[in-house]
């Protein structure tokens, strides 16, 4: 999903065209390269004693997936387009300008000019049997709108967020509050054994349906529901009476969009902001770290997480989460790399910007020579100290009014909770 929004994000910054296609019957394409055989369906004669053979891939079948993303990359191929280092699923077509995801038989193509993408609609035509569905609109669930004459666009899911909190009874536009009550999240530990139970089973089923909004389109409740999330092998009443204050809350966002273009507080920028909350599990004394990575004005990746290991002072849960973060902005810059791009990752098109408000954990990145401060953190996390020596990362720092990653690491009251929000660039109503 990252890849997607980078990739919608670049369309509104150049003004691209974006159509969007469906292979029908995607998987039945690719030929079967194993000998698998079918007894004889009820109704079909053949001789006794006789199977039938399966020449394609079929739906049910374990290669099918694999088989059906070979065959249309063998034609990508052949017809000029080249795949990302990055990410498998985008290709490139330096010829023609054109670039291309695809998620198995949904395939969406940007290009400046309508008549690459009308050469890309004919050559799919030659080899798949295909439907153009014109403009993209919706895509893997989340509805795509576009401000052309403001070189912006705006991703949400407001209809499966409807039908979620539909079924599980939040269906009142009663409920007004704009914000997460952080009260309700500062306090949330594992159940004892006088907590009163609650159903499991329902309270995973909807900490999974909120998942599939929250990894798409709301960065506003990755904390929130990664705590909520570690409860559900034996939730109680107040983590669910937490959860239906979530669920209200989405109600009353339920419009809410992610913005992509100009005019925010990162318009023009391509960077990673890393934050950490030193100790914050009161059980356990582990860290949270959080990241969101910015382009355009809007978020393209976000991460609320615990860390795996206790650190020893808040420097060093600083310095942990921005190695965490820093491959995701490697990764990012790759992906910005192969869609022809390296401008929008810095004048050099290698150095990644990345920031952090703790000014302890940056002088571990930027001076290896700290030993005794940090020689007992666990190696893996030192190769960001390579990044910055080789010029793949600078980190810079920023107050943390101004951290984006701040609500990821905990809960916010609400005027911090706001601040929040409009630094990541997502708005609440119609645009």
């Amino acid at each position: 999903m990252d890849t997607l929004r980078l990739f919608l994000a670049t369309v509104a910054k150049q003004g691209m065209e974006c159509w969007q296609w469906d292979i029908k019957n995607a998987f039945t394409e690719s030929y079967l390269k194993e000998d698998i055989y079918l007894t004889t369906p009820a109704g079909v004669k053949v001789k006794k004693g006789n199977v039938l053979k399966v020449l394609r891939s079929l739906y049910g079948l374990k290669q099918a997936g694999r088989d059906w993303n070979l065959l249309l990359k063998g034609f990508l191929t052949e017809i000029g387009f080249t795949q990302s280092l990055a990410d498998p699923c985008l290709f490139t077509h330096k010829g023609r300008g054109i670039s291309l995801l695809v998620y198995v038989d949904d395939i969406a193509a940007a290009a400046k000019l309508t008549s690459d993408l009308a050469w890309f609609d004919e050559m799919l035509l030659t080899r798949f049997n295909s439907k153009n569905l014109g403009e993209i609109r919706k895509i893997l669930g989340v509805r795509v709108t576009r401000d052309r004459a403001n070189k912006a666009i705006y991703l949400d899911q407001q209809q499966y967020l409807e039908t979620v909190l539909d079924k599980y009874g939040i269906t009142s536009a009663k409920y007004k509050s704009k914000k997460i009550p952080a009260a309700d999240y500062e306090h949330l530990k594992p159940a004892t054994p006088e907590d009163a139970r609650i159903d499991s089973t329902q309270y995973s089923q909807i900490i999974g349906s909120l998942m599939y909004a929250m990894v798409f389109t709301r960065p506003d409740i990755a904390f929130v529901l990664g705590r909520l999330a570690q409860y559900m092998r034996d939730p109680v009443e107040m983590h669910g009476t937490a959860l239906k204050n979530l669920m209200r809350y989405l109600r009353s966002t339920v419009k809410q969009k992610i913005r992509f273009g100009p005019g925010g507080d990162h318009q023009n920028e391509f960077g990673i902001y890393t934050d950490a909350d030193w100790a914050s599990d009161k059980t356990d004394r582990k860290s949270m770290s959080g990241g969101v990575g910015m382009f355009y004005g809007g978020p393209f990746s976000w991460a609320a997480k615990k860390q795996k290991s206790v650190a020893t002072s808040s420097a060093e849960s600083e310095y942990i989460s921005q190695a965490m973060y820093a491959k995701q902005g490697q990764w990012a810059a790759q992906v910005l790399r192969d869609l022809g791009l390296h401008q929008y990752v810095n004048e050099n098109g290698i150095t990644v910007q990345m920031y952090g408000d703790n000014q302890g954990a940056i002088a571990l990145v930027k001076n290896p020579h700290l030993h005794e401060r940090s020689k007992h953190i666990d190696i893996c996390y030192h190769f960001i100290r390579d990044l910055a020596e080789q010029k793949k990362l600078q980190i810079s720092y920023i107050p943390t009014d101004e951290m984006v990653a701040d609500g990821m690491t905990k809960p916010l009251q609400r005027v911090a909770f706001e601040r929040f929000k409009k630094m990541l660039g997502v708005i609440d109503e119609g645009h």
